[in-house]
């Protein structure tokens, strides 16, 4: 992989191109990568509010109407709907897991296969999220296998 970065003191913003022979799933990452630099999610616990970078999340969920986001040791709930979360972070390496969840895939340890076509994902901080059917094709092909 050959990478070059040029600095252009009159650009107007930074802009990335990433030329490929095909779009795999490093490449993905890569750009996932990049996505997500710099992009941080607001949440709140009880009264003040939080700018967490959005590396730092395992997964969002809604819950009875909330939507709540947690780091390896924190739960925060979010100011935005699930849907505008899920289209900030469209470009990332998170994912839609379910009609009420979404992952970052890159705080996954390991997925494995449940009854029923789901899968089971195993967090880097050892928490365990169930991947629904529906999205299980999907989730396989973002991590390549």
């Amino acid at each position: 992989m050959k990478i070059t970065i040029r600095q252009d003191a009159s650009a107007g913003e930074t802009e990335v191109v990433v030329v490929c022979r095909e779009i795999n799933a490093e490449i993905e990452a890569i750009v996932s990568a990049v996505g997500l630099a710099g992009s941080t999610l607001v949440g709140k616990q009880g009264e003040e509010t939080f700018f967490i970078p959005s590396k730092d999340v395992f997964w969002l969920e809604s819950v009875d109407g909330k939507i709540f986001f947690y780091t390896a040791g924190e739960t925060y709930e979010s100011t935005q709907r699930l849907y505008q979360l899920e289209e900030m972070l469209a470009k990332t390496t998170f994912a839609r897991i379910s009609k009420t969840a979404i992952a970052n895939l890159s705080k996954m340890r390991s997925i494995k296969p449940m009854h029923g076509s789901r899968l089971e994902a195993s967090m880097v901080n050892g928490e365990k999220v169930q991947v629904s059917r529906a999205y299980v094709q999907e989730i396989k092909r973002k991590l390549g296998v």
